[in-house]
């Protein structure tokens, strides 16, 4: 799990707008792909909670809200999401590389270090469900 390439995101139905709930906060659950079966739980904070089950389930937010703004400027960059990869854990933090491809060009691709929480709620909003 060290350089993240093993977990992908397994889920069943997200547009039923149930998050597995971890003490107070919802998490999304990764699964390892190595083979192992092993669950990597991403504990949501309230307010990036909030933001993610609102883009599954296609919610409008009034305001915009920072994920919004990121994709809008990867849009405008000519950039699209490719994947997220899961790459440390900082005492209790997961920390992540949102992975961008320069469109018409998918050899040209840059990555940016985000919270693992923010980069999965930036993925949702361009994959929308």
């Amino acid at each position: 799990m060290s350089d993240g390439g093993n977990l992908r995101c397994v889920h069943n139905n997200p547009q039923s707008g149930h998050l597995l709930d971890y003490a107070p906060h919802p998490a999304v659950v990764l699964k390892m792909e190595d083979g192992t079966g092993l669950l990597l739980p991403i504990i949501f904070l309230e307010i990036p909670s909030v933001l993610f089950m609102a883009a599954i389930r296609n919610v409008q937010i009034t305001r915009p809200t920072m994920y919004q703004i990121v994709k809008v400027m990867i849009d405008t960059m000519g950039y699209d999401v490719k994947f997220v990869r899961v790459t440390k854990r900082v005492h209790e933090a997961y920390f992540a590389q949102l992975y961008l491809t320069k469109l018409g060009n998918e050899m040209e691709s840059v990555s940016f270090d985000f919270r693992s929480t923010d980069a999965i709620n930036i993925v949702v909003l361009d994959h929308s469900y």
